[in-house]
């Protein structure tokens, strides 16, 4: 237990009260977020996880109380205090504050094309990569945290580069619809194709406008 406790001591933070060192440290981020499960891990020296309380001013934790799952009632701060089982009593031995944010905006993606990286510019794409996918899809980049997100609905724009055409799409949930499939199927070299006004919806419930999307047919 000493080793576990200083491990995670060096890595985190510890509060000392009364001679009783205890760390909370959350497993995947510095920070909790809102809206999804946060797991926590709970060390205290010289106490068995059997005679520890976790609890919470905002929200809830719940499970073993060395492994626990942390869920924000609302964003701000949380305070996360461990108690000491004597008798019938509870000792309070440590409180730690954390913040607690609200997920980050994810990307929306078509098969291999999308992400943060292909917003700056238009992405020069295949027209049979695009006419092959069935679905579209909104990610997290770089968040450690499993998230699902659900398109609501979007808009695609497709400009003709051998008439001036433009036709408008509008697309409802994450599969693609069958005229829009066909319409993918018809474009050609320099066409130019924008999805925007996209709009999902994550754990939290709240809806979200994600950034557009620009993709030139190269072939």
């Amino acid at each position: 237990m000493k080793h576990l406790f200083f491990f995670v001591l060096i890595n985190f933070f510890a509060l000392q009260i009364s001679a009783q060192r205890v760390a909370v440290s959350p497993d995947k981020n510095n920070v909790f977020y809102f809206g999804v499960d946060n797991p926590i891990t709970v060390a205290a020296e010289n106490c068995s996880c059997n005679d520890l309380v976790v609890k919470t001013n905002n929200g809830s934790v719940i499970g073993n109380p060395c492994k626990l799952i942390y869920r924000a009632r609302e964003t701000g701060g949380a305070d996360i205090t461990v108690y000491k089982k004597i008798g019938n009593k509870l000792k309070k031995i440590s409180t730690n504050a954390f913040r607690v944010k609200r997920i980050p905006p994810p990307v929306f993606k078509i098969g291999p094309y999308g992400g943060a990286y292909d917003y700056s510019n238009e992405r020069k794409v295949q027209r049979v990569v695009i006419a092959n996918q069935q679905y579209v899809r909104a990610e997290l980049e770089n968040f450690d945290i499993d998230v699902k997100y659900l398109i609501d609905s979007f808009f695609v724009n497709i400009f003709y580069n051998d008439s001036a055409k433009v036709k408008t799409f509008f697309n409802t949930t994450n599969k693609i619809s069958q005229q829009l499939s066909e319409a993918f199927s018809a474009l050609k070299k320099d066409d130019i194709v924008i999805f925007h006004r996209i709009f999902t919806k994550g754990p939290d419930a709240q809806q979200c406008e994600l950034a557009p999307l620009v993709l030139t047919i190269e072939k």
